[in-house]
Order: C-alpha cells, then structure tokens, then sequence
C-alpha cells in the first residue's frame, strides 16, 4: 500500500480551511468536511485512480488526478510508493489554471537550480 505525503501549499490551504469552517459554521461541520477530506484521502492508498485524470477530461498532457469533495478539489499525484497530495482549491475558484500554474511555476524554480 503506498503512503501519503503532503504538499506545503495542500498544508497551509487546510489550515486556512478549517480555520474558516469554525469561523463561518462551526466545529461540528469543519468535523464533518474533515472527516470525508480524510476518508477519501485514505481510499487513495488502496485505490489511487479514483479521482479523476486531468489528462482524460482536459487533454492536458500531464499525469495528475483530482477528486471532488464538499466544494474542494484536491489535485494529487500517483507515484509507485506514494500518493502525493499536491493542493486543493475551492471549486468556484479557477482550480485548473491556478494549479496548473502553480506547478508550472515549482517545476521552473526547481530546473534553475538544477546542475
């Protein structure tokens, strides 16, 4: 079974959600959210294709899928060890372009400093 491993951004983005969750609705409800996040996160190590593959819907030449839940869209990464959670965006944001971005952006830092 592969292990999870968190991205920074996915990190802080949570943080930021559960702090809003408290504030706007309360424990109980960001319990509620939390609790489906993590369930489905966890189905992932034994059934790492069932979100979505951005290539199948987009035709965007890259290998990362998505998953849909309680209005987020976590974006992750299917290694042979792992599962990579790599952000999550709110569905009315413009998920696609910001995440796409965004590892555009990584990818570009990390080849700079690269030998």
């Amino acid at each position: 079974m592969r292990k999870t491993v968190y991205a920074p951004d996915y990190k802080e983005k949570l943080i930021r959600l559960r702090n809003n969750l408290d504030a706007e609705y309360g424990r109980n409800v960001r319990l509620k959210i939390f609790s489906e996040i993590n369930q489905r996160i966890q189905r992932l190590k034994e059934y790492p294709f069932l979100g979505t593959s951005v290539r199948a819907i987009y035709g965007i030449d890259c290998d990362y899928y998505f998953i849909h839940i309680s209005k987020n869209v976590i974006f992750y990464d299917v290694e042979d060890k792992q599962i990579s959670i790599l952000n999550m965006y709110n569905e009315r944001e413009d998920y696609l372009i910001k995440f796409l971005g965004n590892m555009a952006k990584m990818h570009e830092e990390e080849t700079q400093f690269s030998c």
